[in-house]
């Protein structure tokens, strides 16, 4: 064990206010990730979940005992919603807005709508497409993203050293979903998917869209950045980079206009056309197991274990029970431990951190 400890930063099941919840969240937050690997041990210890586990739990308690002002999604999970999904799984309908935060879950959300006559297009491509897509690329990716880009939406096309920074780049997600509004009915023969927050974030008035299908995640704004930071974790390090470069732009968008989301989802889930739903349950048990085996991790990292870390590494490795999302995101996490308990330790024999 570490002969110095710092604030391992808890959060307690006795916290009695909203702030202090969040108070306790920014100094978790501010730890170095070997402390943060503490404060989660110990939080597993003492209430069976990591910290930002027990924020969660928390914030349930705070929304039902005092209501959280404006920006609630920021922090609490709600039902997801399914507005006209039978007309739109029928082909009444052949226009869906799905809409949440990157990270939390529209993609699994859209997985039983696949084939030829179905085009996805995720909203995020829009930005910068010329770095990320050919024309002929975009061309195989489907007609109306194509269409767009060698139309209309031409002056869009553009890649990150083309864009200016200060210009209003909002207008991109204006004009394409108005684009895609006028496209479909003219294409009856295929269905139309739009994933992304961009549709609530651009357009105030969710009635503008009673005439498509619009599904709704409602898992929170931080929630779905954990998500996305444990799914992200294998990817290319330069490539993350370079997204989160693209995207650095909107992120004062997204805190300025999110009383929307709100807005959006108190107009459809009042619709009798409306499915309810709680989240996905196979995410809830892949990101079980997934957090089972970091918990693992930090307990070893905490006893300067190194050699049962490498041996979590190997199992993972030869796992045929875990896919392989499950697998990049344990073994960097593996390899992550290992650095942060070398700094911890020095030249020191992790044997004499033991107890």
């Amino acid at each position: 064990m570490r002969k110095k400890r710092p604030d391992i930063a808890l959060i307690s099941d006795e916290v009695n206010s909203r702030e202090e919840l969040l108070d306790s969240l920014m100094r978790y937050i501010r730890l170095s990730r070997a402390d943060r690997r503490l404060s989660d041990y110990y939080s597993v210890k003492r209430f069976g979940c990591s910290v930002p586990e027990m924020f969660f739990t928390m914030s349930y308690r705070f929304k039902i005992e005092s209501p959280i002002p404006i920006n609630e999604t920021f922090f609490i999970s709600e039902p997801d919603l399914y507005y006209n999904k039978k007309a739109f799984d029928d082909g009444q309908i052949n226009l869906c807005f799905v809409i949440g935060y990157s990270g939390s879950g529209k993609s699994v959300l859209t997985r039983e709508y696949k084939g030829e006559g179905i085009e996805k297009v995720s909203l995020d491509d829009l930005v910068c497409a010329k770095d990320h897509f050919t024309l002929d690329e975009l061309k195989e990716s489907g007609d109306l993203l194509y269409s767009f880009f060698t139309g209309i939406g031409e002056k869009y096309y553009i890649s990150l050293n083309e864009r200016d920074f200060f210009a209003d780049n909002s207008k991109v997600f204006v004009d394409f979903i108005k684009y895609a509004c006028d496209y479909a009915p003219s294409h009856p023969e295929k269905r139309f998917i739009l994933e992304g927050i961009w549709t609530y974030l651009f357009f105030d008035d969710p009635s503008e869209f009673s005439e498509y299908a619009v599904f709704m995640k409602g898992t929170s704004l931080i929630k779905s950045n954990f998500r996305r930071m444990v799914r992200e974790a294998g990817n290319n390090v330069s490539e993350s980079v370079d997204r989160l470069l693209e995207f650095g732009i909107y992120a004062k968008d997204t805190a300025l206009r999110d009383i929307n989301v709100d807005k959006w989802r108190r107009y459809f889930e009042k619709c009798p056309e409306t499915i309810i739903r709680l989240e996905n349950n196979s995410f809830t048990i892949l990101s079980k197991n997934i957090m089972s085996e970091i918990y693992n991790i930090n307990e070893l990292f905490v006893h300067g274990d190194d050699e049962g870390i490498r041996e979590i590494m190997e199992h993972t490795k030869k796992s045929t029970d875990m896919d392989i999302s499950g697998k990049a995101i344990i073994s960097d996490e593996c390899r992550k431990a290992l650095i942060d308990l070398q700094k911890v330790t020095g030249n020191q024999d992790p044997e004499k951190l033991k107890g």
